[in-house]
């Protein structure tokens, strides 16, 4: 967790400065920076495929044929109350879920992200970042170092 933790603060000070915008979900002016003054609500993205990497970074490779981690359709109930919901649900049918707390990202009232910690039935354990990215003008969710960010859409 600790190395996320360093990821994620080297994710905050490459953004760049952050300010005003009137939908948590939208970008203000392209010459204003961007900040997100909502983190509650629903915020619903999609993780492109990607190949399936061991520990040491190597693409796995089964019957000469790359492994791959499908698309998945992601959407993050994130309370007001520190408690966060995510389904992730795979294009090939698996629908998984995970439950947890979430804690801000930067100094308050304007946060420059939420980091959640969130576990499934099953046990298994999942960390991802919701930051708002000044260069880009979005916000993007952070996996693993071997998972693709992706853009996340806010609604309330």
């Amino acid at each position: 967790m600790r190395n996320f933790e360093l990821i994620l603060l080297a994710v905050v000070i490459g953004t760049g400065s952050l300010t005003n915008c009137t939908n948590p979900g939208q970008a203000a002016a392209s010459s204003e920076p961007f900040v997100v003054h909502e983190w509650a609500g629903t915020w619903k993205g999609v993780q492109p495929e990607y190949p399936m990497r061991d520990g040491d970074g190597k693409v796995i490779v089964i019957q000469g044929q790359n492994a791959r981690v499908v698309e998945s359709n992601f959407q993050f109930e994130v309370s007001a109350d520190g408690s966060v919901h995510l389904m992730q649900s795979s294009n090939d049918g698996r629908v998984m879920e995970f439950s947890g707390r979430w804690k801000g990202q930067g100094t308050s009232p304007v946060l420059q992200g939420i980091l959640c910690d969130m576990t499934a039935s099953s046990g298994a354990y999942r960390q991802y970042a919701l930051m708002a990215d000044s260069s880009k003008r979005m916000v993007m969710c952070y996996g693993t170092s071997r998972e693709p960010l992706f853009e996340v859409i806010w609604s309330p």
